[in-house]
């Protein structure tokens, strides 16, 4: 379980490399042009980018722990705690994806994908964890 969540993790850091060369029609298509057209602007067109590059390192990050936790690789510190924090966050994200397409009557496929995947890779680190702490 923890090593197809970290895989799944890897694979999204590497689509957000590759959007990295298609940014704004990666943000276009998620809705979330105006809002990183407003950062650009306030701070700097690099900005996009960083945060961007900052998504890929905590993808990483997330698979790393997934990695560790399932034995593949060596022991990370805090693993426990990084490990359900994921799934936390995973499953946080999930709820609040499920949550505004209520509340806005408006379920897009993007959005659907999206708060499914969360859900699943949170699980996976959920239920993943428990057992390997059993």
């Amino acid at each position: 379980m923890l090593r197809t969540g970290a895989i799944l993790n890897f694979i999204i850091a590497l689509g957000h490399i590759v959007c990295l060369f298609f940014l704004d029609a990666a943000f276009q298509f998620y809705g979330i042009d105006g809002v990183m057209n407003d950062i650009a602007g306030q701070y700097g067109a690099y900005v996009p980018y960083l945060i961007t590059v900052v998504l890929v390192c905590g993808f990483t990050v997330f698979g790393l722990y997934g990695l560790s936790a399932d034995g593949v690789i060596h022991r990370l510190p805090l693993l426990w705690f990084g490990v359900f924090g994921i799934a936390s966050l995973y499953l946080l994200r999930a709820f609040w994806g499920v949550y505004t397409m209520v509340s806005t009557d408006t379920y897009m496929l993007k959005n659907i994908s999206s708060a499914v995947i969360s859900g699943l890779i949170g699980l996976l680190y959920l239920c993943g964890g428990i057992k390997k702490l059993k």
